[in-house]
């Protein structure tokens, strides 16, 4: 029989036998709106300069997976449809995948 307590605190390892740490979803919402921000290389020319908010629209957990689906704007005024955004962040902080999916 397994011991449930010996099984939820065992730490898992990476190859140089280093502990490897885990985010939250909390953490991983933050971490997508970080990298939108310092990253903005992906927005059309329309917004470069531009001053852009980012609001997390939905946030979901799978197994090895966070999935953050971000709308994004101009700041200040806007009355158009904002974009949208998706990040696959792995639950050890590493963003595996970052696509445009509609622009404001």
């Amino acid at each position: 029989m397994i011991d449930e307590d010996a099984k939820e605190d065992k730490l898992d390892f990476d190859s140089s036998e280093e502990s490897v740490g885990y985010i939250s979803l909390d953490q991983a919402r933050v971490l997508s709106i970080e990298h939108a921000r310092e990253n903005p290389d992906r927005y059309t020319d329309r917004y470069a300069g531009r001053r852009l908010v980012f609001e997390v629209v939905s946030a979901e957990e799978g197994e090895d997976y966070y999935d953050v689906m971000l709308a994004r704007r101009p700041s200040g005024r806007f009355r158009g449809k904002p974009g949208l955004e998706q990040f696959t962040i792995e639950k050890t902080g590493q963003i595996q995948l970052r696509q445009i999916l509609d622009d404001p």
